[in-house]
């Protein structure tokens, strides 16, 4: 997952001279493009994905690093997730010329919201598939419309509807650190998208191969933990997330390379 862009609001606390210059707020397109690369090496042909903790239509390279991304890996799923606040016509016929293959909508404001965004979808000669909209309505007991609501390492605390903080690691797997990461618009890799307070970072496109910090001992350690249902570190310590819902055919393959 990409998270390309940040919310100057939020990361005013955390950045430095974030007033005035919004550039430090925007993944920079070379650094992306050099992730890109990096990927094209090993034939990557996973997924793709603008989301994570922001609304990727404000982003303003967005077009240009799905281009990026369908020369550099043509066969991978590139997708974006969004609220549809910014969604037209016009960005959406852009958008999957430049190479995207999927875009989700998250409806936040009820049912009757959904017509729009239906319209649109069979405006630009999408199917289902290509265009899909995730049910986001529904009330917090229900949550949400989520299937597995998480704590978000602990970032997310709503005991009304038993999401609640966790003071003593859970023994149990998880399979996260096996098959995906997050780059966050600094340039940092993030473990996984459950870590909302970003409290572990695995390394920095800026600095270091995507390749070497995925190969990277750091990695190796974390993935040794969860594969044998050890939480105690942080973020995942404060995490009650399943972990387990898929992935999991990825930890033998590790296993396998780890040991050869």
């Amino acid at each position: 997952d990409f998270c390309p862009w940040s919310d100057p609001e939020w990361r005013s606390s955390h950045v430095p001279n974030v007033a005035g210059n919004d550039d430090v707020l925007h993944l920079p397109v070379e650094v992306y493009e050099g992730v890109m690369k990096d990927l094209n090496k090993v034939g990557f042909k996973g997924g793709i994905i603008y989301s994570a903790f922001s609304e990727p239509f404000l982003y303003k390279h967005l077009e240009e690093v799905i281009k990026i991304s369908k020369e550099q890996c043509p066969e991978s799923r590139i997708e974006v997730v969004t609220n549809g606040d910014f969604l037209t016509i016009d960005k959406l016929n852009t958008f999957f010329e430049a190479g995207l293959t999927r875009m989700d909508v998250s409806v936040y404001d009820g049912p009757d919201k959904v017509k729009p965004f239906e319209d649109l979808r069979i405006e630009a000669g999408l199917n289902k598939e290509q265009f899909h909209i995730r049910e986001r309505w529904y009330a917090p007991d229900e949550h949400f419309g989520i299937g597995a609501l998480s704590n978000r390492a602990g970032a997310n605390i709503m005991p009304e509807i038993n999401v609640n903080e966790i003071h003593t690691a859970l023994k149990r797997k998880c399979f996260y650190p096996f098959y995906q990461l997050i780059v966050d618009f600094d340039g940092a890799v993030l473990l996984c998208n459950h870590d909302w307070d970003k409290r572990l970072t695995m390394g920095n496109v800026k600095e270091t191969s995507i390749l070497d910090i995925w190969n990277s001992k750091k990695y190796k350690e974390v993935r040794g933990n969860l594969a044998n249902a050890n939480r105690n570190h942080s973020p995942c310590n404060r995490c009650d997330a399943n972990g387990m819902m898929m992935g999991g055919e990825f930890v033998s393959k590790w296993k396998e390379y780890y040991e050869g």
